[in-house]
C-alpha cells in the first residue's frame, strides 16, 4: 500500500506542477477583459458615455468619434447579464457617466453565454473583472475553460510567436485587421440568421433577459442616466430572412423598457438605407468603415 501511495504522488506531482505553469503562463497573457477592466479601474470617473453589449457593438461602436468621452466594454457574446454586473461593479467609481449604449439585437433576448460553444468566456468575466459571475471550477481556472489543445495554442503564438491576444484599442472598440475586408455577404446572412434564430422558444430565458434589461433600465434612472438603446445597422442578406415573431417581440421590449422610467430612447438601424455593402465586414456586423460611420451618427443622435 505504501509502495502504491509513493508511485501515485511521483505520477501526480510532474502532473499537478505542469497544470499550476500552464494556468499561471495562461494568466500572464494580456487579454481585452483585462485590458478593458485596467482602463475602467484608472479612467471610469472621466467616462461619460459608455458602450456594453456584445460583438455588433464591439465592431461597430468606435469611441474614437465621439465628442463625449467614450468607452467601449463590450465583447463578444457578452449578454444582459455582464453588462449589468460590469456597471454594479463601478457604480461607485462612474462620476461623470451621463448615457450608456445598449445594443438589443436579434438574438439578446434569447442569449445564453453559459451553456454552448461560448461557454469558455465566462471564466474571463471572473478571473480579469473579479465579478464572481460564476461558483463553478471550469469557471476560475485557465486550463479548464479550454479544451488543452486551445490553451496549448495560445501559449505557443504568444511566447513563441510572439502573437498579441489583444484585439481592441485603448478606447475598447475592435482593432482586428479582419474587420476591413467584407465576406461573402450571402453565406454569412444565411448562417448568422440560423445561428440567432431560436430553434424552441425558451421563455424562461427570455424572461429573466428581459428582467435583467429593466433593471438596467431602472438602475440609469436612478443615477440619473440617458439609456439609448440601439439595434446595429444588418446587411439585407440578414436582415430579410429574420423571423418576424423573435424579431418583433425585441423590437416591441426595445420600445417598452425605453419608455418604462422616461430616461431612455431606442433607435433602430436595422435596415437603415444609409448602409452599404462596403460598410459591412459580414451581413451582421460593421467593417472599420461602416464602423466610423455608424459612430458618427449615433454621436450626432445622442447629442441631440
Amino acid at each position: 500500500m505504501r509502495k502504491f501511495l509513493i508511485k501515485t504522488i511521483l505520477f501526480t506531482l510532474p502532473v499537478l506542477f505542469m497544470t499550476i505553469a500552464m494556468e499561471l503562463l495562461l494568466r500572464n497573457i494580456p487579454n481585452d477583459y483585462e485590458q478593458k477592466k485596467a482602463y475602467l479601474d484608472k479612467h471610469a470617473a472621466e467616462i461619460e458615455t459608455l458602450v456594453l453589449g456584445s460583438s455588433h457593438s464591439y465592431y461597430g461602436i468606435n469611441p474614437a468619434f465621439f465628442t463625449s468621452n467614450t468607452f467601449n466594454v463590450s465583447h463578444v457574446s457578452q449578454t444582459f447579464k455582464y453588462d449589468y454586473a460590469i456597471l454594479k461593479k463601478y457604480q461607485p467609481k462612474f462620476k461623470s457617466l451621463r448615457t450608456i449604449v445598449l445594443p438589443l439585437s436579434y438574438f439578446t433576448l434569447y442569449g445564453n453565454i453559459e451553456e454552448g460553444a461560448e461557454s469558455w468566456r465566462v471564466k474571463n468575466y471572473n478571473l480579469y473583472y473579479g465579478l464572481n459571475v460564476s461558483g463553478k471550477l471550469k469557471d476560475n481556472l485557465e486550463v479548464l475553460g479550454n479544451t488543452f489543445k486551445v490553451n496549448k495554442k495560445r501559449l505557443t503564438n504568444y511566447y513563441f510567436a510572439h502573437e498579441s491576444a489583444i484585439t481592441a484599442t485603448e478606447l475598447g472598440w475592435c482593432m482586428k485587421r479582419e474587420i476591413k475586408k467584407t465576406n461573402d455577404l450571402v453565406e454569412t446572412g444565411k448562417a448568422a440568421e440560423l445561428r440567432h434564430t431560436a430553434k424552441e422558444a425558451d421563455t424562461a430565458l427570455v424572461n429573466y433577459n428581459i428582467a435583467i434589461l429593466k433593471s438596467i433600465s431602472a438602475w440609469c434612472a436612478e443615477q440619473n442616466i440617458k439609456l439609448v438603446l440601439i439595434t446595429m445597422p444588418a446587411y439585407k442578406t440578414y436582415s430579410e430572412r429574420l423571423n418576424i415573431d423573435q424579431l418583433n417581440l425585441t423590437i416591441n421590449t426595445a420600445q417598452q423598457v425605453a419608455n418604462e422610467n422616461g430616461n431612455g430612447i431606442y433607435l433602430n438601424f436595422l435596415n437603415d438605407p444609409r448602409f452599404v455593402e462596403a460598410d459591412f465586414y459580414d451581413a451582421d456586423h460593421l467593417s472599420d468603415i461602416g464602423a466610423e460611420k455608424f459612430s458618427k451618427i449615433l454621436n450626432d443622435e445622442i447629442n441631440k
